[in-house]
């Protein structure tokens, strides 16, 4: 398999105005009356208190890759640090009635207004998981917040807290065009819709891939699953590839690859292969550099714990094989 059939973004889904990782599926609701049952004087429920901050910038930095989206590339072609998280990046999303729209990755830093200094923690809860903003407006599911339906409360209290460390930037990013969203937000995604793995439970390595199903459901699944609608997946197609992007209007279409253990995927790659991948951004075999959408290397993906990677790679290399393909990042 060539480098234009390995790994494409995990991320381009990784974040369009929030991000976080996978999990069990949960609701505001859910996560509400469960932290509603706690002694009256405790933390307001709706406050992010779960978690760590800690946790949320490993998250951010390191396994969801939200900087991918919310960081702009300077003239050098890497990005600028100076506007870490402070959004203007744009890609093009073809709305349910065929318009082609102009979605600008938001500024995610603590700035007021221009960030996220004037939600409520609850606020940004509800569009990371459910697509909804401040003002009730529905986000495009090019940020794949049905996914992120399936976060665990620590995990998404974790990202909140960290962005909350984000220093203020008061980059202005433009809004959508030619028109915000107009449909209700994109339906979540169940978990059982989720495949696991192949392993037996008895095998050594099944709670390892297990685990890697939870990365890999927000990290890798919106961006390598075709769709049955502009933001319904098919499932029976899950980690198959064969999603069509378009980054800068008239540039060529991107299109995502086959993860699954396929021939026409990653049949011949071990797990130890698909770790060094995600680790160094390089061809298993030729050592070329994957696709440019990849986030690799060690300042992406290759930040991921070696036990965190170990998982993804396992998961990934016991899925249930489906022939798609084999598609190329570019034409």
């Amino acid at each position: 398999m060539t480098n234009y059939q390995f790994l494409r973004s995990c991320t381009l889904g990784l974040s369009f105005a929030l991000v976080a990782c996978a999990g069990d599926a949960s609701s505001t609701d859910t996560d509400t009356d469960a932290a509603s049952s706690g002694s009256e004087t405790g933390p307001d429920p709706l406050d992010a208190y779960r978690g760590t901050v800690e946790r949320g910038q490993y998250l951010v930095d390191h396994v969801l890759m939200c900087g991918v989206c919310h960081t702009p590339n300077g003239a050098d072609g890497k990005p600028d640090m100076s506007l870490y998280l402070a959004g203007s990046r744009s890609y093009d999303f073809t709305d349910v009635d065929g318009t082609i729209i102009t979605v600008n990755a938001e500024n995610l830093t603590s700035h007021n207004p221009e960030g996220l200094g004037g939600w409520s923690d609850d606020q940004i809860r509800t569009a990371l998981i459910k697509g909804i903003d401040d003002e009730h407006i529905a986000i495009y599911p090019i940020m794949p917040y049905p996914e992120y339906s399936l976060l665990t409360p620590e995990d998404v209290d974790s990202i909140i807290q960290y962005l909350r460390t984000v220093p203020p930037n008061d980059n202005v990013v433009a809004a959508d065009f030619p028109h915000f969203d107009q449909q209700p937000p994109a339906p979540p995604v169940a978990d059982a819709d989720v495949p696991h793995t192949t392993l037996p439970a008895s095998d050594p390595e099944f709670a390892a891939a297990e685990r890697g199903r939870y990365l890999a459901a927000t990290a890798c699944l919106n961006c390598h699953t075709e769709q049955v609608t502009p933001d319904v997946p098919d499932f029976s197609k899950a980690f198959a590839g064969g999603k069509k992007y378009t980054f800068i209007r008239g540039a060529p279409e991107q299109t995502s690859v086959n993860l699954t253990p396929d021939a026409t995927g990653l049949a011949a790659w071990s797990v130890a292969d698909i770790e060094a991948a995600l680790k160094t951004n390089r061809e298993k075999g030729t050592d070329r550099e994957l696709c440019n959408t990849h986030p690799g290397g060690p300042d992406r993906l290759g930040g991921m714990t070696d036990a965190d990677r170990h998982d993804v790679a396992v998961y990934l290399h016991t899925l249930p094989p489906i022939q798609n393909g084999p598609f190329q990042c570019e034409p």
